[in-house]
């Protein structure tokens, strides 16, 4: 199995040579932590989302102040309009399935709290 796993990453990355006329195409990262606690305390939120770009953190938002916060100037002065309010929504959600996730795993678990 391992000879094809060493052809596919030839042939991919010959593809990418390919298609960038030869040159390596930078690739970056785009990811989110989300993070739920059953019992919040001071300074620790109930939910708090984080978003990197590169490994570098360029939104955030946590269930104590309830809205999508840009912690990079570019990330600031370029959203649309509306970006704000769509992203908070979607925090929302996210926030309310990570808790009633959480409840699952403590039926599972037997946990108390």
């Amino acid at each position: 199995m391992a000879p094809a796993l060493g052809l596919g990453a030839l042939l991919a990355l010959l593809g990418v040579l390919a298609v960038s006329g030869g040159q390596p195409e930078v690739l970056h990262s785009l990811r989110y932590l989300d993070v739920a606690v059953t019992e919040p305390s001071p300074r620790i939120p109930q939910f708090l989302s984080m978003g990197y770009v590169d490994g570098i953190p360029f939104v955030r938002y946590d269930s104590e102040r309830d809205r999508l916060e840009p912690l990079t100037p570019w990330m600031a002065a370029g959203a649309e309009p509306g970006y704000w309010d769509r992203q908070t929504q979607i925090n929302e959600r996210n926030r309310f399935i990570d808790a009633d996730n959480l409840e699952i795993a403590r039926g599972w678990y037997n946990w108390s709290g």
